[in-house]
């Protein structure tokens, strides 16, 4: 094998594959990712068994081959080379050398037949999502997923695929976001499916590295057990996560009659602060809720420290006293880019419920969050 390519291309696409590399395996192989060059392009491969990520850099091409590289060792050789063309060969050995006018770089690879055959079952369909719509609803989302191994259903993102919606939904039983785009249509394919959390945060840092601005289409490629995702000279293949999703409709509440409206900067600013002096388990933050003010306070009884912050709020119910994790609050208003933000509520021990003040057209983006238990009670 041998080709020239340019540099930043060349990083670019091996960024895009290095993530789905495990830090730790058993089967050595795995860390290495596969070289495959023919007809101007070459294809570069990783994967966990799992999750199976490729993309496709034009290169002069020499002589057509393949060949796998320890992942590692290549990108960080790539990384630190000036911005020049790279030359690379192999012999017959699967020996690599790589050439630039700054020096030459030898390393050890093997041969294709030692990198995992990764078999893709038949699909059932395909639909296609605009990247910028698909990254939003992923980024809504995925914060909400729980890494519990014990509940390996709750490891991923619902991806619930109706004729005239799609849904994604997530949840770790503590808070849950769901986040529905209502101009989607799919009158061919109906389907759920649970689709694993680190290959939905590759996706995410890949489709980062296109204009995300302008956006392309994404067509995901379903079928029985697995999900292909594709973009240009991308994709990403996932086995889907077998089980059943729990019936998470049955845990939002539909009588949280009261309204708290508050500015979102300021109170995500003010419970990052006050959360420096909560119990360092619990992450407990209060809210102290009345007419025009909320007061949001923190106190640490074993080292002694607290904090109190007040805001002006407009709320409409009765005075209330509740507590949550503050790492959780912070998260959700993370992912709401409205100025405002609105809280419905019932009582200190029910679910509340928490919405963009304006919600974007043919879109409803619901997230709820479960209180904590007050300290002192």
């Amino acid at each position: 094998m041998h080709f020239i390519v340019n540099k930043g291309l060349f990083f670019n696409a091996l960024q895009k594959i290095i993530g789905v590399i495990p830090s730790k395996t058993s089967i050595p192989i795995l860390s290495s990712i596969l070289l495959e060059l023919s007809d101007e392009k070459l294809t570069i491969t990783g994967t966990d068994l799992e999750i199976s990520v490729s993309a496709d850099v034009r290169v002069k091409v020499e002589i057509p081959g393949a060949v796998t590289v320890p992942a590692k060792l290549l990108v960080d050789i790539v990384r630190e080379l000036p911005d020049v063309p790279i030359e690379m060969l192999t012999d017959d050995r699967s020996n690599i050398t790589l050439k630039t006018e700054k020096g030459v770089y030898r390393l050890s690879g093997e041969t294709k037949d030692e990198f995992p055959n990764i078999i893709i079952e038949e699909s059932e369909g395909e639909i296609v999502i605009n990247s910028i719509k698909l990254h939003r609803m992923v980024s809504n989302t995925i914060f909400a997923v729980t890494t519990d191994e014990l509940r390996m259903t709750l490891m991923g993102i619902l991806f619930q695929i109706n004729p005239a919606e799609l849904r994604l939904v997530a949840t770790d039983g503590h808070r849950l976001s769901k986040i529905v785009d209502k101009k989607f249509s799919s009158p061919l394919i109906q389907k759920d499916l649970i689709v694993p959390s680190k290959a939905l945060h590759i996706l995410l840092k890949n489709l980062e590295t296109i204009n995300i601005k302008e956006g392309e289409n994404v067509t995901l490629v379903i079928g029985d057990s697995h999900i292909t995702f594709k973009w240009s000279n991308n994709s990403i293949y996932t086995k889907l996560i077998d089980g059943k999703f729990p019936k998470y409709e049955s845990v939002i509440p539909f009588d949280n009659e009261f309204r708290l409206i508050v500015d979102r900067e300021s109170l995500l600013s003010s419970v990052r602060r006050v959360s420096i002096f909560s119990n360092s388990i619990t992450h407990q933050v209060r809210f102290m809720l009345s007419e025009k003010q909320m007061q949001v306070c923190s106190e640490d009884i074993e080292f002694g420290g607290e904090a109190n912050e007040s805001l002006p709020v407009d709320y409409t119910g009765e005075e209330m006293e509740i507590g949550y994790n503050a790492h959780y609050i912070m998260d959700i208003l993370k992912n709401i880019d409205t100025k405002e933000v609105v809280f419905l509520l019932k009582n200190p021990k029910s679910a509340a419920l928490i919405y963009p003040t304006e919600q974007k057209e043919g879109e409803e983006l619901q997230m709820l969050l479960m209180p904590i238990r007050l300290t002192e009670d």
